[in-house]
This record gives structure tokens, C-alpha cells and sequence, in this order.
């Protein structure tokens, strides 16, 4: 058992690390708003699964071992979860601010600061109401970790309705492709969400059950982005350089003797065109530009679009 438990923390560390390194490759390549809320939603989502998971089943392990008594190992396991909160009520402002960015609309002030109180207050008014209600035994039992698990869906539910509905009524805007992907990305976000929710439900099933569904809950939100990755040529313009330096680029050329072959695609890059583009331009399949792009990295060392548009002009967009 403890093998498996060891296996599928690496897994989700695995998991974890790939989703913000792609998130921030993207930022490199895209450099817009919604990139950096959507990296900085993934990094306290994940800040708060290690915290609120796995952090509680090292402490429930640590106390076993210690022959702790079960109920003080139930209530320090009910209330650490409860420490990741901030994560969460940022990943959730993060979640709503996405959906603005998004679609390029500047976040209402009045609705940000309204996210913002209701999430500080919505917590401490569900404890006090869990406390009225519990008044015995409020730190001890399931009924703290139900109610904990029930608030924390209920508040992810509002941020994503809140995204969702952002992002479906000022898509209109955007060309059917375009709208295509907007459309398919939300509907994979909510059911990383139904998924989530419906994994918690057997957290207090089978022992042998916890396992598979902590990787599934943290898994749950790299298809989305992955998903996004994949697709966001279609969606976003690459960072490029608007008045792009000849001689910097003829010294970069020489310097770093870089072909004629890969001096037309910097030269698309510098154009802020997709790697589809280039590839369509060029008669060249679309691994072949990944390769030579590849190379043209690694020969100046570097590792971004923007490091190397910021080499080329003084001018980013």
C-alpha cells in the first residue's frame, strides 16, 4: 500500500510540474493575460492539492505511527485542509479573471471586488454555521470534511458558471474556429470539475480506492490545458518583434550561424506568425518547423519566442 500511495505522488508530482511548465511556455510564446492568470489559477489549484491531499494523508501516516489517538488524528486530518483555503480563493479569482482575459474583456471593478469579498466572507459564515450546527463535536467525525468538500464545489461551481458564461456571450465576436475552441475548452473545464466532484465522493470509500482517485482529481485539470496547448494557434497571436533590428538580426545570423533554411522562419517568427503558418509558407510539415525552431533555440540558447523577438527588437508585443 505504501508503495502504491509513493507511486502515484510521484505520478501527480509529475502531473503537477508538466502542467506549469506548459502553462508557462505558453506564456513565452503568447504573452497575454489570460496565459498568466491561467498559470498562476494552475499553480495554487495544485498548491492547494498538495497541501489539502497530500499533506493530510503524511500527517494522518506521521500521527499513526506515533499511536496518536484516532480522534486527535481525525481532527488535525479535518482542519489541515483548511489552511490551503487562500490557495484555493485565489485559484478561483484566477478562474474568473481567465474568462475575462480571455475573451480580451476588461474584468468590471465592481465584480472583481464583489468575487473578492464574497469569497473572504463566505468562509468564516460557513464556519460559524458549521460550528452552530455542530456544536459537540465540530472538529471531529466526516461531517467537517463534508462540509468542507461541500464549499469548496459550491464556490468553484459560481467561479466557473461566472467563466463560462464570460466567455460564451462575448465570444460572439470571434470567428466560428476561433469560437470552436472557446467552446470546447469551457465544456473540458466543467467536466474537470464534474469529475473532481464526483471523485471526492469516494474519498471515504475503500482505502485502495484514495490512490487512483488523487491522481484522477489532479489529472482532471490537465486536459483542459493540454487541450488549449494544442490548440492555440488557432486562438492567440505569438509574441513578435514590430520593428525587428536588421543589424542585430545579420550579427545574430553570423554569430551563430544559423542556415538560410532557419533564418526564414526567424524571420516568420519576428513576423508573429504560428508555426502553422510557417509551415503552410514554407511547403514544410509542421515537425519539421518544431525541429528547426528547436535548433535555432538551442544554438543561441535560449528557449522562447519572446527571449528571441526581445533579442531582435526593442519593440514586444
Amino acid at each position: 500500500m505504501s508503495f502504491v500511495y509513493i507511486l502515484v505522488f510521484l505520478f501527480c508530482l509529475a502531473v503537477a510540474m508538466a502542467s506549469i511548465w506548459i502553462s508557462h511556455q505558453s506564456i513565452q510564446t503568447y504573452n497575454t493575460n489570460f496565459h498568466r492568470n491561467y498559470f498562476y489559477y494552475l499553480i495554487t489549484f495544485y498548491a492547494f492539492a498538495f497541501y489539502g491531499i497530500w499533506a493530510q494523508i503524511l500527517m494522518r501516516t506521521l500521527l499513526s505511527f506515533m499511536d496518536t489517538d484516532m480522534g486527535i488524528i481525525i481532527m488535525v486530518a479535518n482542519f489541515l485542509p483548511l489552511l490551503g483555503i487562500p490557495f484555493l480563493c485565489i485559484s478561483w479569482i484566477m478562474l474568473v479573471r481567465m474568462g475575462y482575459s480571455l475573451v480580451e474583456i476588461p474584468i468590471n471593478k465592481r465584480v472583481s471586488y464583489f468575487h473578492a469579498i464574497f469569497f473572504v466572507g463566505l468562509i468564516p459564515l460557513a464556519w460559524g454555521l458549521y460550528i452552530l450546527f455542530f456544536q459537540n463535536d465540530w472538529l471531529m467525525g466526516r461531517q467537517l470534511a463534508h462540509a468542507e468538500i461541500g464549499l469548496i464545489l459550491f464556490v468553484e461551481l459560481a467561479s466557473l458558471t461566472l467563466l463560462s458564461g464570460v466567455v460564451l456571450h462575448y465570444s460572439k465576436k470571434y470567428k466560428a474556429a476561433k469560437r470552436k475552441v472557446f467552446k470546447l475548452f469551457i465544456l473540458l473545464m466543467a467536466l474537470a470539475f464534474f469529475i473532481r466532484g464526483a471523485l471526492v465522493l469516494f474519498l471515504f470509500s475503500d482505502i485502495w480506492w484514495v490512490a487512483p482517485i488523487i491522481l484522477f482529481y489532479f489529472l482532471s485539470n490537465f486536459i483542459p490545458l493540454l487541450y488549449l496547448k494544442l490548440n492555440s494557434d488557432v486562438v492567440f497571436i505569438p509574441v513578435y518583434a514590430g520593428i525587428p533590428n536588421t543589424e542585430k538580426k545579420e550579427m545574430l545570423f553570423k554569430e551563430y550561424r544559423i542556415t538560410k533554411r532557419e533564418r526564414e522562419i526567424v524571420d516568420a517568427i519576428c513576423e508573429g506568425k504560428t508555426n502553422q503558418q510557417i509551415a503552410d509558407e514554407l511547403f514544410i510539415s509542421l515537425q519539421t518547423v518544431k525541429d528547426h525552431t528547436h535548433r535555432i533555440y538551442s544554438k543561441i540558447g535560449i528557449n522562447s519566442r519572446m527571449k528571441l523577438v526581445q533579442l531582435l527588437s526593442k519593440n514586444t508585443f
